[in-house]
């Protein structure tokens, strides 16, 4: 690895890192999204009513957004990448094992909370790498490659879970999806043995207290840092929503079973949401390629995405199951397509610092992500339906868009 920075070839190597980073998003992510497939049995056992269901779930997203305080600084310190990211995977990995042990809702609610402290490191650290190994015009790719790892996941969770909760045990479901993790290790180690030098992916961040504060002080000062985290606080609460709430929303509002057709039903949702992120960064790169500026591109495409994110109101209107899920694909498309920029964007903030901005974005937009998760339990329960949950998302949407058009500008974005 040590000829993949910018001061060497950007060689073919750095895909099969990005090969690595995508599968090890997709397990990151396929351990916190089973929980949402498995949300109606759990509660079921447990005895949960929305309100601690929203709880359960907001679990996970509020010790990961505490981490990522200081886990951006920590990345950007660690001389041995890939024993560090090894480590994490392996800790994660044993809190999802543990959650199909689980014999009470506070044991639940423990493990969740450790796992969002494990997961927080994934996207700091991924990000980081491709900052350093993929030149400005390919990032947004690159991003919307890795980045999919997580919505591929979410393809596959549902039928993954729901099979396993309604003809076993949802049990099991947390007991296989901890175990990919270990064996992700196996190509991590194959395909990066030399990923823990200093040069180019080595420390380049903060050393000591005083200049992790001094750090901290460069990146908050940056109108790009509050530009990306704005889109974020936008763009992130639709995310989870999809990913966390939708199965309830299936089974609450549509009166769909929990069953083999309600997996296929998600399966289609996030199959869209997948390609978004895909399309996202390819948008970006062909455009690039055309003479427009790669700020440019980006802003256009997210508007893009904006505007199929709108079709959510239409679900004000629409009871029809398929409808819902035709809706839902277009929402999710449009989400994907903004968010993979997004990634894009928090590499340009302060390069050099780039899992410290991931980070400290990621602590702001997963907070708030937090707060909206319960509060959607609260709404959901109080009124019975999800009408003031869809006015939500098409809000947080438009905050989004307003955010990049008018705080990511070519005069604070560095676009190396």
């Amino acid at each position: 690895m040590q000829n993949l920075g910018r001061e060497g070839a950007y060689d073919k190597r750095r895909w099969w890192v990005l090969a690595t980073l995508f599968l090890v998003t997709f397990i990151n992510y396929f351990d916190r999204q089973t929980l949402g497939c498995a949300i109606e049995p759990i509660g079921r056992e447990f005895g949960l009513g929305n309100g601690e269901r929203g709880r359960l779930l907001a679990a996970f997203v509020t010790t990961y957004a505490a981490t990522h305080l200081f886990v951006g600084f920590l990345t950007d310190r660690i001389r041995n990448v890939r024993r560090f990211f090894a480590v994490m995977v392996i800790c994660w990995s044993l809190c999802t094992v543990l959650i199909g042990f689980a014999r009470s809702y506070q044991e639940l609610l423990l493990m969740r909370y450790a796992l969002g402290v494990f997961e927080a490191v994934n996207f700091p650290i991924c990000l980081m790498i491709i900052a350093r190994i993929f030149p400005a015009k390919e990032r947004a790719f690159a991003a919307g490659i890795f980045s999919s790892g997580a919505f591929l996941a979410t393809l596959a969770a549902p039928q993954f879970t729901i099979y396993l909760s309604s003809q076993y045990s949802w049990r099991y479901a947390f007991v296989i999806a901890g175990l990919l993790g270990l064996l992700w290790l196996i190509p991590w180690f194959l395909l990066c043995p030399n990923l823990c030098d200093n040069s180019p992916m080595g420390n380049t961040g903060p050393s000591t207290l005083g200049s992790c504060i001094s750090s901290l002080r460069a990146i908050v000062r940056k109108p790009a840092f509050w530009g990306v985290t704005a889109v974020g606080i936008g763009i992130v609460p639709c995310l989870y929503f999809c990913t966390q709430w939708l199965p309830s929303y299936f089974t609450q509002e549509l009166r769909q079973g929990y069953d083999q057709a309600l997996a296929g039903k998600l399966t289609i949702i996030y199959l869209f949401q997948d390609v978004g992120m895909w399309v996202g960064g390819a948008a970006v790169f062909w455009l690039a390629g055309r003479g427009t500026t790669v700020l440019k591109a980006r802003k256009r495409v997210m508007a893009m995405g904006y505007l199929l994110m709108m079709s959510v109101l239409l679900l004000l209107a629409v009871r029809n199951p398929w409808l819902n899920v035709l809706i839902f694909s277009i929402f999710i498309f449009g989400l994907g397509v903004c968010l993979s920029n997004q990634h894009a964007f928090k590499q340009d903030v302060l390069p050099g610092q780039v899992a410290s901005v991931a980070a400290l974005v990621g602590f702001c937009e997963t907070l708030f992500t937090s707060f909206v998760l319960q509060r959607i339990g609260n709404i959901v329960e109080n009124t019975e339906n999800y009408r003031m949950v869809i006015g939500l998302l098409a809000g947080c949407a438009t905050f989004a868009i307003l955010s990049a058009i008018l705080l990511l500008r070519r005069k604070w974005v560095v676009i190396e």
